[in-house]
């Protein structure tokens, strides 16, 4: 009868660059951890956050961004609470006008970080959008050089105080990332708008 023999963990070696090593041991001494603590609390976080997804790098980029918008001083607020605010605000143009530049002055906030820390414009694009218009499909389309952000959504009908923040929220987002607004088309239940990148 043969014996059962227990192999000890292998262990495995990643190279990363000297300067995030460098970074990251500066954040584990103000955490108060060590450098093996804070790399395994980290990968352990992403691998739970990353489970079943294929968009890493997306996934990546929004916690980033997210994180930014909470710094600035953001919040999530749910979309249906979002229509009656803009609905009760919409009496007073006023107030209307105010909450969207507020709204579209944090996006723009949040663009220009995310364009600062190196994100990808398109990536960082959608992904502030995303972050800033909730309960809506957004896309971005290329056509030769040309990009397009598509939104749709059942609370964009055609009196919707919301279709004028958002239009607001994405030209903001795509001057953060130092682009350009061609053309806004608006249809019961959907946006476009085409934008270059400079």
């Amino acid at each position: 009868m043969g014996r059962s023999v227990v192999l000890p963990r292998q262990r495995r070696l990643v190279p990363v660059r000297e300067d995030i090593v460098e970074e990251l041991i500066g954040v584990a001494k103000r955490s108060g951890l060590t450098l093996a603590e804070l790399v395994e609390a980290i990968l352990s976080h992403a691998a739970k956050v990353l489970r079943g997804r294929d968009d890493v790098v997306s996934v990546l980029a929004d916690s980033v961004i997210y994180a930014d918008v909470l710094r600035l001083g953001g919040a999530p607020v749910p979309v249906q609470g979002l229509t009656r605010l803009l609905d009760a605000c919409s009496k007073d143009k006023s107030c209307l006008e105010g909450f969207a530049g507020e709204v579209s002055g944090l996006a723009r906030l949040v663009a220009l970080s995310a364009r600062a820390r190196g994100i990808d414009p398109l990536r960082g694009v959608l992904s502030v959008a995303r972050i800033f218009i909730p309960s809506a499909a957004l896309d971005i389309v290329e056509n030769n050089g040309e990009y397009k952000i598509i939104v749709a959504s059942p609370y964009l009908d055609g009196s919707s105080p919301l279709i004028k923040l958002i239009v607001d929220v994405l030209a903001s987002i795509v001057e953060g990332f130092n682009g350009t607004i061609d053309d806004v088309r608006i249809d019961n239940g959907l946006i476009q708008v085409k934008f270059k990148i400079v």
